[in-house]
């Protein structure tokens, strides 16, 4: 093939960019890139980097370049988030990680170094080389409030695509000294594990009484009977002057994702009863029953 069939083949797979080094081994000449800069054939992205023009200036070609223009790099941080599909993440400034005595200055990306670069689980996404969910989650756990990252982490956890013992690899790694995000995101996994432990029922009962006894609430009824649709259940409580079901859950991770089905049809059957539902989890119980009460006497008022 000539010249620039080669490099056109390089360009194809790498959105529509190419590093000098590509060019020189599909057979072009210093001069001859020099030529294709100056008739404005191939346009200059950085120091070696180069796009070709008929290419269009998308984000994907900016994280190419950014990737070509380090001997070794990943996408991850915020771009690998977008492109796992995390709520929330959209396009933005390329976030590659290199090794550590790499330099972090660019003009195309945001660069972060790793001490443990040849040890990062990775995967391809979109062609690119990619941290993989479990490294991209631990990057967000030290940059993102702790109720987003449980809310993404539940979401990857809940479809499928990483499990709790695909973080086994980061503990052994990070064993030795703490990494910023780890005190948030492990215990998160703990509770999340499939042996993880499970409160008692008379502690998760001895907080829901805490949370009813306040003059404000009105006579509630414990382990209430109900017929719905032809399903007998019993409640938690029950404040019938509220027409207000609330209910404790203490149960793991695995096993309010397999009861997620039935718990929601159980709580539709009761709207469509005109009765509400709330359900208060050990950790809200216990780390905040104050915000668990203010949240019941709103909900009450307007009942």
């Amino acid at each position: 093939m000539t010249p620039d069939r080669n490099v056109d083949v390089y360009a194809s797979r790498q959105h529509g960019v190419l590093s000098l080094d590509q060019a020189r081994r599909a057979g072009f000449t210093d001069n001859m890139v020099h030529g294709r800069l100056e008739a404005g054939a191939w346009v200059r992205l950085a120091s070696g980097v180069y796009a070709v023009a008929s290419a269009p200036p998308k984000w994907e070609r900016q994280v190419a370049a950014a990737i070509l223009s380090r001997p070794r790099a990943i996408v991850s941080g915020a771009s690998a988030a977008y492109l796992h599909g995390f709520e929330g993440y959209r396009r933005g400034r390329p976030e590659i990680t290199v090794p550590m005595r790499t330099s972090v200055r660019s003009p195309l990306a945001r660069v972060a170094r790793s001490i443990w670069f040849d040890e990062l689980g990775t995967t391809k996404v979109s062609g690119f080389k990619v941290a993989n969910v479990a490294e991209t989650l631990l990057v967000l756990a030290g940059r993102i409030p702790a109720a987003r990252l449980e809310r993404l982490t539940d979401d990857q956890l809940a479809a499928g695509v990483v499990a709790v013992e695909d973080f086994e690899p980061i503990r052994r790694r990070v064993s030795n000294g703490r990494v910023r995000g780890s005190g948030v995101l492990f215990p998160l996994l703990d509770e999340r594990a499939a042996d993880a432990w499970e409160p008692p029922a008379n502690q998760l009962e001895g907080y829901l009484n805490r949370l009813v006894d306040d003059p404000a609430v009105p006579p509630a009824s414990r382990q209430h009977p109900f017929r719905f649709d032809r399903l007998p259940m019993i409640v938690d409580i029950y404040i019938a002057a509220w027409r207000l079901i609330l209910e404790a859950d203490g149960r793991r991770w695995h096993s309010r994702r397999a009861d997620f089905e039935r718990d929601r049809a159980r709580d539709n059957s009761a709207a469509a009863a005109g009765i509400a539902v709330l359900r208060f989890t050990w950790r809200m119980l216990t780390e905040d029953l104050a915000g668990c009460r203010r949240i019941l006497l709103q909900t009450g008022a307007t009942r």
